[in-house]
């Protein structure tokens, strides 16, 4: 009965201790990032490639690409899916960027972190301004194996107001692929 017991404490403490290595880690690069966008004396392109490169290390991007197109995925070439996972990477990044720039003295506050599997993890935060409060969740998941250049655990969706990147973005995928080829996605994207 005590072997249990501890072994239960030490299951229960690396959890713990995981969970604040991720909370830690959001908050350092979100202080990082707030500091670069309220330096208005670099330009702002510059700024933004500073916001993308502080944010990357907590993102798996391939992988969010990868779930936008659901099935489609595995229908796709190689070459194909490296084309789309390039173009996707990049309009995340801008469209993170483009958002992060209307920042305007709001708080980001972090009500809650769980585990809900040993490898997925949701931290649900809260964008509060004078006038506003949007909830934003934030869906971690911990690889098999550590990526280079990335945070152990890294973020693959986020729900924001209670719509999720990942599905919205494969519903618009899913209507363009419904009349037009995986080509022709990645021509429009390229746009």
């Amino acid at each position: 009965m005590l072997k249990i017991l501890i072994s239960m404490f030490i299951v229960f403490n690396l959890y713990a201790n995981q969970l604040d290595t991720i909370q830690s880690d959001f908050t350092t690069t979100i202080d990082k990032v707030v500091k670069i966008v309220k330096n208005k004396s670099v330009p702002k392109d510059i700024r933004n490639d500073k916001i993308v490169s502080s944010i990357s290390p907590l993102f798996d991007f391939k992988l969010m690409a990868k779930l936008s197109l659901g099935r489609v995925w595995r229908t796709m070439s190689k070459s194909q899916q490296k084309e789309f996972v390039k173009l996707y990477v990049n309009r995340m990044k801008k469209s993170y960027s483009s958002k992060v720039d209307k920042y305007t003295d709001e708080k980001i506050i972090i009500n809650n972190i769980k585990q809900i599997k040993s490898t997925r993890v949701i931290l649900n935060t809260s964008l509060v301004g004078k006038d506003s409060n949007l909830e934003v969740v934030y869906k971690y998941y911990k690889p098999k194996k550590q990526k280079p250049n990335k945070k152990r655990w890294l973020i693959y969706d986020v729900v924001i107001s209670g719509v999720s990147i990942i599905k919205a973005d494969r519903k618009q995928f899913s209507e363009v692929l419904q009349d037009s080829s995986i080509d022709e996605l990645i021509k429009k994207l390229k746009k």
